[in-house]
């Protein structure tokens, strides 16, 4: 096999004190925060930092105009452009002339030719000018005289996917490198000139990353910058070449449409170490590596801040004789780096976390979680025990993971795809708690899909991330406050800006590409041996996929939450093999990185791929070059006191081990120095006091604030009002459920701080039920933004104590005027103009302001015209003589729905191919023109567009002269128009308080009902139906026939807006209040079945193969189903009830919730086109997994022969879908999901309701087993 050699570039920031002289260079670009690579230099970037630092070039990036300014530019060599100028920005566009013309060097790429609108002086700058543009694959070729042009020295011609640019306005003075074929032209495509005493070098490549990973481009770009620059090379010899190997046996996915992929090989652990990238300040060193530690998958330290590792050899696969270890590393010799390994525990397959209690650990594998301990001191686990079992299998990648102790001393993790058995339903995709001991797992929080990262935060805060594109969440409101009221779950908060990763080198992945497709591990900065700007406010999210640990940054967001700003990578590679899983922070204050170290992360159809590797991994110690770390303890043998001061700790890491060993060991001799603590009025650097909050959970921890110690109590009753938010927000959590607590916190309902007010409603919500607080949690409403982090507690708190509140409420409503029931006011629509400065009142330099002004081709003039206008004093005027196109354009970003273009039009002399019209196109739309005018029209004229935006995105809208073609004469526009007609965009349901008071009055039974709907009767009816709502989701309401019959008498007497709720009521509890006929109107759910388009449909699949399969017949790992045997209307109407939210409603159904959040970026179009991709492959046939019994299950399918039909083909009239060829597990699983409520209670699914019967009917799970058999038997 051919060996394919590649020189590597790169350095750590950290090694920046290489004696070599350094190339200083700014990179200028835009691009949004998006993973949308087109035009955004804040991703592509990142491609040239391998290269640039191999080179001896120091990059500094920037989107900022302001920064071109000559004091800053005079501190570079070089400016790599990467964007469009504008119509204005002169002085920032003159500076940059300046500073060529001075000596500096300028690199100019792509679109930087296109900016400046039509400025002479720019375009003599770069050399020419943009004209119009194709894309495809192409080879430019060097021109032969120029092939020893130190630009061109070391850089090969190369093949490449990119725009095909054409161009215009040449000068003369150009010295032509590169040239494409443009149907038989030579085009110029790359060339360099002089600028005063400076370089200019332009070249036309780059619009997207498939060109910027490119490594010929990347050699290009980097002698480009050297030439412009007048630097030499300087190349650091501690830096290793790569060599490649070509894929000749296609092992490698390649979902990314890549030619001529390339395998990497194998870097030795120091080598590897020279390709990290991270900030200038930090600097990084190995720990541990090969062969000592192989896939490490998780660490943690003991009370003597030994490391413990697990490594786990069996993964992907979970086998009998098991070969994961959990290794001690020890440092003996002190020079930083880990020289003794011991095995503590094996025999174990798929460890998958771990968390050290009780002198021990707690091992995750699942099916089961395990406690080892050492009980003789030779440090191996003498004592293994079984805690606890339940832990799914199915999934491999989807099991307990991220073991955490919490501050209230009980453990928390996260849980993918695997879940955990409750019996009747799967907790998965999520956040769980259980006692040390193992029992008592209680589900905390959904985040959906494979959730592989918990962060718990100085003050109490739980985060997390999870896969595919959720790289951050924060639990607001955790189950267990829903569960005791009985009230639907609401799952965490997504609270990132961004999901976008910036990685260094190649990225191989099924779908989301650019994002964090699998973020791993959210360890938040809990020490002080990094920079202020870290503490307790930076969490770091590995991204194996992207070779990188990237940073958030958290922040409150003012509404009882916070918010996750992606801060970009804290640690990058651009060895492709470096797959960071968790970077935590350690003993010493430092943080750990653990890199599995694999080329290949991606799962289902990978799981045995030739080159996944089991005998590599690494783990790296980051320090910051000015911080100290800390001292790492040794609480083996501590005494009381010295753990209770090791409370105020700076390291969180400390404060918790002590904690646990205050709490786990009973030491009651620490509560007068824990209450003396707890007193402590003072706060830290950060507005925190954590030794005060340490100090309450371990007094509770130890049962002393539960009204025991009169004085712990006190010292946190007093802790409510410290002047730390920190501690007002633990302090009411440790408060006992009593009657005077809650009157305490209903004294606090004013505090300013949004995220305390959220705990302190969270924890009414669990005090005794007092009514004589509802009036005042009712007060602040106002304060409670809806659909925030708030929102939910402060339900929670009023359903708790707000009962009472409801006939209140009810009883100041307006009296009933029966004279005006059941009449509409009319109301008027008014359409709402989505574009800015419509009219062209407002202007700039002579241009219209918030429009761009751009001149593609020939020449042309732009102009306001004070002089002619439809309304206002202006229009916007453009003009040629000699021939140009040209036009005005703005990008507003519009949700899926119909809208209406218009612009009032003006002509004189205007002739040409495409004259003068209105355009619109962008990624979620189909491109639409208006009519094109031409001629003299000397009234004003209406041009308009009818269009339909599928997904979520940025249009662009055109007012057009000449449209990439040439025109001569002159056109006005004004009074331009954007209207959105309709939305598809899908709002989640907001149910009011009233609506929620008045289901939990409801709910006490019939005789309750009966008396509010009479109270009800004798109120307004418009003000009356919020509280009539709370009956549209009861069910399970028992009525006597006397019962029937007085309600029966009240709904016929019921203000007509509220029969509606009454006849929901009476056909969910199967009731016959004399509404039937009214019952019947409500047509449920109904799908837009529209013909879809195949070969569209195959460029919006990618999301699903990673799931689906490539040939989308499922997959058991996913427990996905088999798609393509489907008919074409059932797979439609299921996507779209995803969309709109009648499937996937359940936050505890992580597949239907993850399906739910896909189908939000598709439009009912494109998901026909999906569709009709789709069954275009054919089904497989299942196996038997689940050892049910086909001859009973066919016994049991006769009551399925109504609806589906004795040959399981399924019946399209009664909405019952084909039965063949999907999986019994996905069968079973689908069963059990109606049969629980998980499935068929959307809005509207009457299918579904008719479903959850039928397989209540079954009368255990082993007949579900025994059906789905029978089904998998049928052709």
């Amino acid at each position: 096999m051919k060996i394919i050699p590649l020189s590597c570039f790169a350095v750590l920031f950290s090694l920046s004190n290489y004696a070599a002289e350094k190339t200083e260079v700014l990179f200028f670009s835009g691009g949004s925060g998006q993973p949308d690579s087109g035009h955004n230099g804040r991703i592509n970037h990142h491609q040239l930092i391998p290269k640039f630092l191999r080179s001896g070039i120091k990059m500094t990036y920037t989107s900022d105009l302001n920064h071109l300014n000559p004091q800053n530019l005079n501190q570079y060599d070089a400016v790599v452009l990467y964007r469009e100028f504008g119509s204005g920005h002169l002085e920032q566009l003159q500076s940059l002339i300046d500073f060529v013309g001075k000596g500096g060097g300028l690199v100019a790429l792509h679109n930087s030719c296109a900016g400046s609108h039509n400025n002479p002086k720019f375009i003599e700058f770069i050399g020419g000018q943009f004209d119009r543009h194709g894309k495809g694959w192409f080879t430019a070729r060097h021109v032969r005289e120029q092939q020893d042009h130190p630009v061109l020295r070391n850089v090969p011609e190369f093949e490449v996917f990119d725009e095909t640019y054409v161009h215009k306005n040449l000068s003369e003075d150009r010295t032509v490198l590169m040239i494409r074929d443009e149907k038989g032209r030579p085009e110029p495509w790359t060339w360099v000139r002089k600028h005063g005493k400076g370089r200019v070098f332009y070249s036309a490549y780059g619009h997207d990353i498939r060109v910027w990973e490119n490594f010929d481009f990347q050699k290009l770009v980097t002698a480009a910058t050297l030439w412009a620059a007048r630097k030499q090379e300087t190349l650091d010899p501690r830096i290793p070449n790569f060599t490649y190997l070509p894929d000749t046996n296609s092992w490698f996915h390649n979902y990314e449409k890549r030619r001529n992929q390339l395998i990497q090989q194998q870097l030795k652990p120091k080598e590897s170490l020279h390709c990290m990238v991270l900030p200038d300040e930090f600097e990084l060193d190995l720990v541990a590596h090969e062969p000592d530690i192989m896939n490490p998958i998780d660490m943690t330290w003991d009370d003597r801040g030994r490391m413990f590792v697990a490594v786990t050899m069996d993964y992907p696969r979970i086998k009998k004789e098991g070969s994961d270890r959990v290794l001690l590393c020890e440092d003996k010799d002190g020079d930083g780096a880990a020289d003794s390994f011991t095995t503590f525990a094996e025999g174990f397959s798929l460890i998958t976390g771990m968390c050290w209690v009780n002198g021990g650990l707690i091992l995750a594998q699942a099916p089961d979680m395990f406690f080892v301990k050492d009980t003789d001191g030779d440090d191996r686990a003498d004592l293994i025990k079984k805690i606890n079992t339940g832990w799914g299998t199915n999934d491999t990648h989807g099991g307990p993971s991220n073991l955490r102790y919490g501050l209230d001393n009980k453990i928390y993790g996260c849980i993918g795809g695997g879940g955990y058995d409750l019996g009747k339903s799967l907790f998965s995709g999520g956040i769980w708690r259980m006692e040390v001991n193992g029992s008592g797992f209680t589900p905390i929080s959904n985040f959906g899909g494979n959730s592989w990262g918990l962060g718990i935060s100085e003050d109490f805060e739980l985060f997390g991330c999870s896969a595919n594109k959720n790289p951050a969440y924060h639990i607001h409101a955790p189950y267990p406050y829903f569960e005791a009221l009985g009230l639907k779950k609401e799952k965490a908060r997504r609270i990132f800006d961004f999901e976008t990763h910036y990685p260094l080198t190649v990225t191989r992945k099924y779908d989301h590409f650019g994002s964090y497709t699998s973020a791993a591990g959210f360890d938040i900065y809990t020490a002080r041996s990094f920079p202020k700007s870290f503490w307790n406010r930076t969490a770091f999210v590995g991204s194996p996929t992207g070779k990188l640990l990237g940073q958030f940054h958290l922040e409150p967001d003012g509404k009882g939450s916070y918010r996750a700003r992606n801060g970009g990578n804290f640690v990058a590679s651009f060895d492709e093999y470096t797959a960071p899983i968790q970077g935590r922070p350690g003993p010493d204050g430092n943080l750990y990185m653990l890199d599995w170290n694999n080329l290949i992360m991606i799962h289902g159809g990978e799981l045995d791929n030739p080159l996944r590797d089991k005998s590599h991994g690494r783990i790296y110690r980051i320090t910051h070059k000015e911080c100290n770390p800390d001292q790492v303890l040794n609480l083996k043998d501590a005494d009381t006191r010295t753990l209770v001061t090791v409370l105020k700790h700076q390291n969180m890491f400390w404060r918790l081990m002590a904690q646990r060993k205050l709490v786990q060991q009973k030491r009651i001799d620490a509560i007068p120095f824990l209450i003396e603590m707890a007193g402590d009025a003072g706060v830290d650097d950060i507005g925190s006091n954590p030794g005060v909050i340490h100090a309450l959970w371990t007094l509770h921890g130890l049962g002393q604030v539960a009204g025991s110690n009169p004085e712990a109590l006190t010292v946190a009753e007093q802790a409510v009002r410290h002047r730390s938010a920190a501690v007002r927000k633990n302090a009411v959590r440790v408060l006992p459920k009593t009657a005077k607590s809650a009157n305490l916190l209903s004294e606090l309902l004013e505090d300013p701080d949004p995220n305390v007010l959220r705990h302190i409603l969270l924890t009414l919500s669990s005090m005794p039920q007092d009514d004589s607080l509802g009036e005042q949690i009712f007060a602040i409403r106002n304060r409670i933004p809806t659909g925030e982090g708030l929102s939910s507690p402060y339900q929670l708190a009023l359903v708790r104590h707000g009962s009472l509140l409801v006939e209140q409420l009810i009883a100041q409503l307006p009296s009933r005027d029966r004279a005006k029931e059941g009449k509409l006011e009319k109301k008027e629509v008014e359409l709402v103009n989505m574009l800015e400065n419509p009219s062209f009142e407002e202007s700039e330099d002579g241009l219209p302001l918030n429009w761009k002004s751009k001149v593609h081709k020939g020449n042309a003039k732009l102009s306001i015209d004070s002089s002619l206008a439809r309304s206002g004093k202006n229009s916007a005027r453009i003009e040629s003589k000699e021939g140009g196109g040209a036009e005005y354009l703005m990008v507003p970003n519009l949700e899926p729905g119909e809208y209406l273009l218009s612009a009032w039009v003006r002509t004189k002399d205007v002739e040409g191919m495409n004259g003068v019209l209105l355009k619109v196109q962008g990624r979620g739309l189909q491109t639409k023109e208006s009519a094109k005018l031409k001629g003299t029209i000397d009234e004003w004229q209406k041009l308009q567009i009818n269009f339909r935006v599928d997904s979520q995105s940025g249009a662009v809208v055109f007012c057009l002269f000449g449209a990439w073609s040439e025109a001569t004469g002159t056109v006005w526009f004004d009074d331009v128009e954007l209207f959105q007609l309709s939305s598809d965009k899908v709002v989640p349901k907001v149910t009011k308080v009233e609506s929620l008071l008045a289901k939990q009055a409801f709910q006490k039974g019939p005789e309750e009902i009966i008396k509010f709907v009479k109270l009800i009767n004798t109120k307004d009816e418009k003000s009356s139906s919020v509280f009539m709502e709370g009956l549209n989701d009861l069910t399970d309401i028992s009525f006597e026939v006397g019962q029937t019959n007085r309600l029966k008498a009240l709904a016929n007497d019921a203000a007509p807006a509220n029969k509606m709720a009454l006849a929901i009521f009476a056909s969910n509890n199967q009731i016959d209040l004399g509404l039937t006929e009214l019952a019947n109107s409500l047509t449920g759910f109904e799908a837009e079945i529209l013909t879809g388009n195949a070969d569209r449909g195959k460029a919006l699949a990618s999301s699903c193969i990673s799931c689906h399969g490539n040939d989308f017949t499922g997959m058991v790992s996913e427990r996905s189903p088999s798609l393509p045997q489907l008919s074409d209307w059932y797979m439609q109407s299921q996507m779209q009830k995803f969309k709109y939210n009648v499937r996937g409603y359940e936050v505890t159904d992580s597949d239907g919730t993850a399906m739910k959040a896909l189908m939000q970026n598709y439009g009912n179009q494109q998901i026909a086109d999906l569709v009709a991709y789709i069954r275009t492959f054919e089904s497989k046939e299942q196996a038997i997994s689940l050892g049910g019994d086909p001859v009973k299950g066919k016994a049991h399918y006769q009551t399925c022969i109504a609806c589906h039909q004795s040959d399981g083909k399924g019946n399209e009239p009664l909405n019952a879908p084909s039965l063949l060829g999907q999986s019994d597990l996905y069968v079973y699983n689908q069963l059990i999901k109606f049969r629980n409520g998980h499935r068929g209670n959307g809005s509207g699914d009457k299918s579904g309701k008719i479903m959850q019967m039928s397989a209540k009917l079954l009368p255990d799970d082993q007949a579900m087993k025994d059906l789905a058999a029978y089904l998998t038997t049928l052709r």
